[in-house]
Parts: C-alpha cells; sequence; structure tokens
C-alpha cells in the first residue's frame, strides 16, 4: 500500500513530536515526508520494540501506530504508550482491518482514534491536526496546574513558616503580660486594658494553632492521642484559662461528674471546648453565661460535650455550612474555629452539632465509646 503525499499539509504548531510505527518501511518513509513539510517531528520505527525504545527516549506527543507487526504487536505498544505517557500521548491507530473486533481492541488498549487503510495524507491530516489541538490544550492546562501547585506549595511553606514564627511571638507576648497582671496592682481603665489585650493574645494564638493543625488535619498528618482521661479535669483546665479571659460581666460554669472517664485526646479536646468557649464569648449577650457541660450519651457508652451560651440564636440560613471552612458567620465574620472542632471530633469517630437550646446556642460534641 502506498500513501499519498501529494495532498497539501495544514501547518502545525513547530516542535509537536510524532511516532510513526508501522512495519512498511515504505509508508513509513512516505508519512514521516508529508509530515515533516507540515512542521512536525517525525521520528519513525519499524516495529514495536524499537518503538518503546524510541518513545522512552524521547516522549511522542502523538504516536501513529499499525496494528499488526512482529514480535510486539500494535496493542502492545498503545498499552505501554499510554502506561508510560497517559493523556499525555494522543494515539491514533492506522491498519487495514476494518471489523468491529479490531475497533474494539484497539480502544480497549487505549487508542484515541482509529483510521483504515489505505489513507489519504489529507485525511490523516485532519486527524492530527485535531490531535495536535487537543494536545496543545492539554498541555496548556498541564502547564497550568504545575504553576499552580508550585504556588499552593509556596503558599504552604511560607504559611508554615509565618505560623511558627508568630506562634512564638505571641507565646512571648503572653507570657510576659501574665507575669505583669501577677505582679502589678491594676484596677479600673488599666486592668481592663490589659485584660483586653490579653484576651485579644489568646485569640490570635488559638486562630494561629488553627490554621496549622487544620492543614495537618487534611493531610491526615495528625491522629488522636486517645487515652482514658478523666473528663472533669479537661474541663476545669478550660475554665481556669477562659474566665480570666472573658469580658467583664460574662460569667461561665460547668456540670460534669467528677468520675467520668472517656476516651480521647485530652489536649485535642480541650483545644476544641476552648474554641467553642472562646466562640461563645464572642457573641454573649453583656452580662450573660456560657456553661461547659459533660455527659453520657443517650447510648450510656458515648460522651456528650456541649457549650451553650445565652446569647442570640444562629440564622437557619447559615447553619447548614456552619462547620464548613472559612463559613462567614454572625455579623459577617469568617472563622475556622468550628471547622477544626469539626475535623477532631470526625477524627475521633464522633461528630459536632449545633442545636437551638432554650438558653441559647448550644454546640454538642459526640464521641464514641467509654473509657
Amino acid at each position: 500500500m502506498t500513501v499519498d503525499v501529494s495532498a497539501a499539509v495544514e501547518s502545525s504548531p513547530t516542535g509537536v513530536r510524532v511516532l510513526v510505527v508501522d512495519d512498511d518501511v515504505v509508508i513509513c518513509r512516505q508519512m514521516a515526508a508529508g509530515l515533516s513539510s507540515a512542521g512536525y517531528q517525525v521520528v519513525t520505527a519499524h516495529n514495536g520494540s524499537r518503538a518503546l525504545a524510541q518513545a522512552e527516549e524521547t516522549p511522542p506527543d502523538l504516536a501513529i501506530v499499525d496494528l499488526e507487526m512482529p514480535g510486539t504487536n500494535g496493542l502492545d505498544v498503545i498499552r505501554k504508550l499510554k502506561q508510560m505517557f497517559g493523556p499525555a500521548v494522543h494515539v491514533v491507530v492506522m491498519t487495514g482491518h476494518d471489523d468491529e473486533a479490531s475497533h474494539a481492541e484497539a480502544f480497549e488498549a487505549g487508542t484515541d482514534d482509529f483510521v483504515v487503510k489505505p489513507t489519504g495524507m489529507s485525511e490523516l491530516k485532519r486527524r492530527l491536526a485535531a490531535a495536535t489541538r487537543n494536545h496543545r490544550a492539554f498541555v496548556e492546562v498541564r502547564v497550568a496546574k504545575e504553576a499552580a501547585d508550585r504556588r499552593m506549595a509556596y503558599g504552604a511553606e511560607a504559611s508554615a513558616l509565618l505560623a511558627h514564627d508568630l506562634n512564638n511571638g505571641l507565646a512571648v507576648a503572653l507570657s510576659n503580660l501574665q507575669y505583669l497582671r501577677d505582679v502589678l496592682t491594676l484596677d479600673g481603665d488599666e486592668a481592663d486594658a490589659l485584660d483586653t489585650t490579653v484576651r485579644s493574645l489568646r485569640r490570635m494564638s488559638s486562630l494561629v494553632a488553627n490554621f496549622v493543625d487544620i492543614a495537618r488535619f487534611e493531610d491526615a498528618a495528625v491522629k488522636p492521642m486517645v487515652a482514658p482521661t478523666r473528663v472533669h479535669n479537661v474541663l476545669e483546665s478550660v475554665l481556669e484559662v477562659s474566665a480570666a479571659s472573658l469580658a467583664r460581666g460574662v460569667t461561665i460554669s460547668s456540670d460534669c461528674e467528677a468520675d467520668l472517664m472517656a476516651r480521647f485526646d485530652p489536649a485535642l479536646i480541650e483545644r476544641v471546648l476552648h474554641n467553642l468557649v472562646g466562640n461563645a464569648a464572642r457573641y454573649c449577650n453583656q452580662g450573660g453565661m456560657i456553661n461547659v457541660n459533660a455527659q453520657r450519651g443517650n447510648d450510656d457508652d458515648s460522651l456528650e460535650l456541649s457549650v451553650t451560651n445565652s446569647g442570640p440564636q444562629i440564622p437557619e440560613t447559615i447553619r447548614p455550612q456552619l462547620f464548613g471552612k472559612y463559613v462567614r458567620g454572625g455579623g459577617g465574620k469568617r472563622g475556622m474555629g468550628l471547622y477544626f472542632c469539626r475535623l477532631v471530633a470526625e477524627a475521633h469517630g464522633g461528630r459536632i452539632e449545633y442545636e437551638a437550646s432554650d438558653i441559647g446556642p448550644r454546640f454538642v460534641v459526640r464521641l464514641p465509646g467509654r473509657a
């Protein structure tokens, strides 16, 4: 069979690499001449083994493969090319077999197009022009994705470094302010100013910690260190820290049996409660109250931790997205605290929910299993 190379070939982007695989030397030579004149970089191979060796040395953008060849046949070549390069290589089968079985085998092997010999160069040219457009689009998307991935990697690394430095600075500032609050005798506006500063720094420290750990949870880099824990001790620790940070006039209390035990990561669950208490304090009305409660669940085997405040209920319109990442809450504010709480609860095999209680907003964390 001969290929008509007299038809004009549409111009194509210079540099597109085409691998022609056919055991007919004449066909290979004619196709190489016709496609090269159109601007393609053509490499030919007269058997499957040679074709794969050339592809490994110089990956092709397009491949034209005959099905029947001695040794490694065309189907094996197609499978290997797709295994090596995936969608980065567009494969066109060119064969003298036009039966349904040949079509099915070729497409199952991974070919992208199928033409039947004898094929005029004008027809082959149209197929390759379309394939070239698809390949260019694929390359553009891949390059854009790689650039975006690099930007994301840089952003993640820069954010981690920034968070580390911020956390260190905040820790020093909080430590010094707490020392000053202990050794100085302050009252009135001076005491209020110091307390407000401490609350703000605690809030910032919590935000930084949430930012770092959310990324680690999403990457499955954090696993809860679950251990039998006395729940009362965790609540007492939360109240001890929170009471000093609450605005004047807001009271906080807890309800928990002294001997209540459960299995969870005490450090993570304490941070969840700090987040929920901090959230409650921001929206609680002046002179209001916050209650932290721990009790057995209805099945007497799970643990329920709840934080309730006397502030206004959360609008129903935002409740379904309340625990999403960067969800906009009341007052138009965005935050990560509730999303962090959800990740911690789910990492324990539990969940967090919002309830509109008679008192006010209530957030309930349900954890499985007793100690």
